[in-house]
């Protein structure tokens, strides 16, 4: 039974440690801002008052 435990937390640990890679490596991608098209996600929208 202990060898078991010991496989499915060295399983966990490999598939884990993957995604945080994967998601350290596509996270850090700079996109090009000539490319970009429309604002960010993060962006607050600007309403003015005109517009009413």
């Amino acid at each position: 039974m202990p060898q078991k435990i010991t496989l499915i937390n060295a399983v966990w640990m490999t598939m884990i440690s993957g995604m945080l890679v994967a998601t350290v490596a596509l996270y850090d991608q700079k996109p090009d801002q000539s490319k970009v098209y429309g604002p960010f996600a993060s962006a607050r929208p600007f309403v003015t008052t005109s517009q009413y």
